[in-house]
């Protein structure tokens, strides 16, 4: 199996070169930053893991969508943790469409459960304290 890197601190010489060698199948899997979520043509990609959600639900139809060109199938995972998920709920929201939620094996350890709502409320609970300031009396 043959693994490469593409990222922003390649100069474009080398991304050009990585990129060139991925679409000629001469590598199979393509580690990629956000660089690679908007205005790169790639055929045949049929799976994405994306290990959080982006800032941006756009990003996120872009980057998952590589794995739908012309009609082809694949798979697009995103690792998400208590953090992504009143983001990735924004997602949801923007595609109008509830994505899939895996369970992690057991085996692997406990899990939060997928609350987003709460997460932003508890959120916003912890920023309130922090910006009360305590009553002194002079």
């Amino acid at each position: 199996m043959n693994v490469s890197e593409i990222h922003s601190d390649l100069d474009q010489k080398m991304r050009e070169e990585v990129l060139l060698k991925f679409r000629n199948k001469q590598i199979n899997i393509l580690v990629a930053t956000d660089i690679l979520s908007r205005g790169i043509d790639v055929e045949d990609i049929d799976l994405i893991i994306n290990y959080d959600a982006p800032n941006d639900g756009e990003d996120y139809i872009h980057r998952i969508g590589r794995t739908a060109r012309a009609e082809a199938e694949g798979v697009a995972i995103t690792l998400i943790n208590e953090k992504d998920q009143s983001r990735f709920a924004q997602i949801e929201k923007l595609l109008e469409k509830t994505i899939h939620k895996a369970q992690v094996p057991e085996h692997l350890g406990k899990t939060p459960e997928y609350d987003p709502k709460s997460r932003k409320q508890d959120h916003f609970k912890r920023r309130q304290k922090k910006s009360r300031k305590p009553f002194r009396k002079n």
